[in-house]
């Protein structure tokens, strides 16, 4: 795969995770769009990578005469600061953030604004909804929970993002692999690009405790990805090493030492190995279609990862689940971790207790082509109310896209790894490769948590008796997938 030039410029020059350290910071979250909170280190941002001629945009000329550009942006006081914030405060992120909007302004002579409803209580997409219903005209650019927007995208309240002049999707702030998978008979809806960095912040990685990695006296795997060979076999089999009984009770319980812990929810797990089960065919029409041989190894291999020696599934009857699996890794107890890139920002790097490293998922099987990254986003929608303003609209949404991808994504990289444009690393290598082939995934976004990704493992791992049996999981579940994506399709080709 061809590597977009911010790839090449800043994760590969930028980032060097082999310094960094981990601590229990704040626990992370079950909502799949939980927000950052990055630190508040204030080093300036370079402005090289802005000079780049792959990073111009073809906008044109335009003054809008401080017209407001209303957003609307469901969620927290934690969520909208990802897109919008309206002063500095000397974090990074947030000064990269507020410098995206003022330079969006200030080109355009546009007053980029949030509306009222953004600020409800309620962490939804009803009021939006309605607003459309009743024709109020308030909001020029939405954004919110991801299957929330893609519920009411199958309504026909939003505009096809394919008819909003100035978007150019060649260009490297729209995610090519993500672009596609949201694209259906020529149509999207939902976009998930730069304006935001929830996607960043959202993408998934395999972390490894270095310092436990030594003690077991394991080669890191670097290597291993540099050769193709990291699969979930070799991992397999690092982490059935690496478990100890520590208090000597005889008994596997949390006091223990792992190879692998398991949170018990499994966001991104099966989009590295491109399982998608909601299909497209050569026209872009959509069908469903379980690659169940593939997805079954898939789920067997996961299986003995998380129930085989070495494993181990945290019991989600403890309501401090996410503090207690973080904590695990964070005091070298757990090999291995896979989780968001947020973990780096919000949970790794507040003490020196322990250095870690960061990996792709594993292929399942060498001879396969690449690793892929699985990443969540709270994406972007035009109201059907706002297409007599769409030229406008365009103009402001391209542009804040593009700067976005030229300073929060490299403000974000920074502050999460810490490295302060270091020399290149093997981290760094392993961040480009996952940053390269990030997906995110239509079935996710558009099953209403129903499908394979969404359902299938928390139903089959959670049981007090875990199972591994895929087939009749999707026995049981096909005459209502079959009717998802049926009803998918109809909305995506309505007139």
């Amino acid at each position: 795969m061809k590597r977009n030039a911010i790839s090449a410029i800043l994760l590969c020059s930028l980032l060097a995770a082999s310094v960094v350290s981990c601590a229990s910071g704040e626990a992370g979250t079950t909502d799949t769009n939980a927000p950052d909170t990055a630190g508040t280190d204030t080093a300036p941002v370079t402005e090289a990578v802005t000079e780049d001629p792959a990073l111009k945009d073809s906008l044109p000329e335009a003054d809008l005469a401080g017209a407001p550009f209303r957003m609307t942006i469901f969620g927290t006081d934690l969520n909208r600061p990802q897109t919008y914030v309206d002063a500095q405060d000397g974090n990074i992120v947030n000064d990269a953030v507020y410098s995206k909007i003022r330079t969006v302004e200030e080109r355009f002579n546009v007053d980029i604004v949030l509306t009222e409803m953004s600020f409800q209580e309620e962490n939804h997409v009803d009021s939006l909804k309605q607003a459309i219903l009743a024709g109020d005209d308030s909001t020029d650019l939405a954004q919110g929970h991801d299957v929330n927007m893609a519920n009411a995208a199958m309504e026909g309240l939003f505009v096809n993002a394919y008819d909003i002049p100035h978007l150019d999707f060649s260009k490297p702030w729209w995610p090519a692999a993500t672009t596609e998978s949201m694209t259906v008979a020529g149509q999207m809806y939902l976009m998930c690009n730069n304006i935001g960095y929830n996607n960043l912040a959202q993408t998934r990685v395999m972390y490894f405790n270095k310092n436990l990695m030594k003690d077991l006296d394991m080669e890191m795997p670097y290597q291993q990805v540099y050769d193709g060979t990291w699969t979930l076999d070799a991992m397999n089999g690092m982490t059935k090493q690496a478990y100890r009984d520590l208090n000597g009770n005889g008994e596997i319980d949390t006091a223990d030492q792992f190879g692998y812990v398991s949170m018990p929810y499994y966001y991104g797990i099966f989009e590295p190995f491109r399982v998608e089960p909601y299909r497209k065919d050569a026209d872009g029409n959509l069908y469903y279609e379980v690659y169940l041989e593939r997805t079954t190894q898939v789920v067997e291999k996961m299986y003995d990862m998380i129930f085989g020696e070495g494993g181990f599934l945290y019991p989600s009857k403890d309501p401090d689940y996410q503090d207690q699996v973080l904590n695990l890794f964070c005091e070298g107890r757990s090999l291995f971790f896979y989780g968001p890139l947020e973990n780096a920002a919000k949970n790794f790097s507040a003490a020196n207790d322990l250095s870690y490293g960061i990996l792709p998922m594993p292929k399942l099987e060498a001879s396969e082509d690449g690793y892929y990254g699985a990443a969540f986003d709270r994406p972007f929608v035009v109201p059907t109310t706002a297409e007599g303003n769409l030229d406008n609209i365009g103009l402001v949404i391209e542009a804040l896209n593009a700067e976005g991808y030229k300073q929060v994504l490299p403000a974000y990289y920074e502050i999460a790894m810490k490295t302060r444009y270091a020399e290149q690393t093997d981290d760094a290598k392993m961040i480009d490769l996952v940053h390269d082939n990030v997906i995110i995934s239509f079935t996710y976004i558009h099953d209403n948590y129903t499908s394979i990704y969404g359902k299938m493992l928390w139903e089959l791992f959670n049981k007090s008796t875990p199972s591994n049996d895929v087939a009749s999981w999707c026995a049981k579940n096909e005459k209502s997938q079959i009717k998802r994506v049926e009803k998918l399709m109809q909305s995506f080709t309505r007139e």
